[in-house]
């Protein structure tokens, strides 16, 4: 497929996404590109590219913010870029493409065990910090008549694309209630699973809200149609857990969410940056103290999205199963928050 960057008024075709990210990792590639980059010696030193998620999505957002920070703050360079999400951040980490990519806590069983997509390719990845939990918890209109998960068997699911976070934690949500082989699954973008729902044309879709509040293409979908969320029990919960450890649930308040009547169990994944294991100690460090020593500049232009860009809740999602760079775990050992159940890498 071909997308197009622009930068300074210089629109390029790309023939695909990793064509991009091939050819701008590393020196020689940022020398290539200097001319978009301004040029000079500076554009050719070392810039660590950041894996984001598509356009203008949540993830896209975040990665933004949060890779502007590590270059204005620190001495390092950094860039973010668009991909399919966390699935493929992690499979291009792996791949020594991308030095850091958002990713879910879903994502990291998969990866690191050679499962599913990475079969015969299992992930080197290491964690960095969690920054953000989303509820992507099965949702349905109204005046569906389904009530529950069981009721789905012979519907119509559309959990967003086929290879994005979502679209995990949900196989292992249904498996989990005996329902992933009686539904009749789809796939699309965010924007094309809503308008879905909108039309009929599929039954039960993920709602998307960032910790605890909704999406604009959530907001949008209210203006037209009443939505409901299906009761997840915490026993479902933890049978999910069991198959990926990554799966995680939240209690979502009408306090962040007027639509709901009542406080609400949802379905969740934490948002973690990984890191390639080949991030030093020393840029590690630089990263994190750039982000959390300039949290209000983080969050002023993250807004809702990285509101909890804080030392305590950059430990709230991390997973002990796998390591935390050296770097970071010096950083939150500074601040008194880091866990003793986490290992460091090294």
């Amino acid at each position: 497929h071909t997308e197009h960057i622009s930068d300074k008024g210089v629109l390029m075709s790309i023939l695909s996404r990793r064509t991009l990210l091939q050819g701008i990792g590393g020196a020689a590639g940022a020398a290539a590109m200097s001319p978009l980059l301004g040029g000079g010696a500076q554009a050719a030193s070392k810039i660590y590219q950041w894996g984001s998620s598509s356009l203008g999505s949540t993830g896209y957002q975040i990665i933004t913010v949060l890779s502007a920070a590590a270059s204005k703050f620190s001495d390092d360079r950094h860039a973010s870029l668009s991909t399919a999400g966390g699935a493929e951040n992690m499979a291009l980490i792996g791949e020594g493409i991308l030095d850091f990519g958002q990713s879910t806590t879903t994502d990291w069983y998969p990866a690191i065990n050679g499962l599913g997509r990475y079969e015969g390719k299992p992930v080197n990845a290491i964690q960095m910090f969690s920054y953000t939990v989303w509820q992507c918890t099965p949702m349905v209109r109204a005046d569906s008549g389904i009530e529950t998960l069981e009721d789905l068997a012979g519907k119509r699911v559309m959990p967003a694309t086929a290879g994005g976070a979502t679209t995990g934690l949900w196989n292992t949500l249904f498996e989990a209630a005996g329902i992933k082989d009686k539904v009749e699954w789809t796939y699309g973008s965010w924007s094309e699973s809503y308008d879905a729902l909108a039309s009929g044309a599929v039954d039960c879709i993920p709602s998307l809200l960032t910790a605890g509040n909704p999406a604009g293409v959530m907001q949008r979908l209210e203006t037209t149609h009443e939505l409901k969320i299906l009761p997840i029990s915490e026993e479902l919960v933890a049978k999910a857990a069991e198959m990926n450890p990554g799966v995680k649930s939240a209690m979502v308040s009408p306090d962040t969410w007027a639509s709901l009547k009542e406080p609400t169990r949802m379905v969740s994944f934490g948002g973690v940056l990984a890191a390639s294991p080949d991030i030093s100690e020393e840029v590690g460090y630089n990263v994190t103290k750039a982000i959390y020593e300039n949290a209000e500049f983080v969050r002023k232009r993250g807004g809702v999205k990285l509101k909890d860009i804080n030392p305590e809740f950059a430990m709230e999602f991390l997973m002990p199963a796998y390591p935390v760079n050296a770097g970071a775990a010096k950083y939150f050992k500074e601040q008194g928050v880091w866990r003793d159940d986490l290992k460091i890498h090294g």
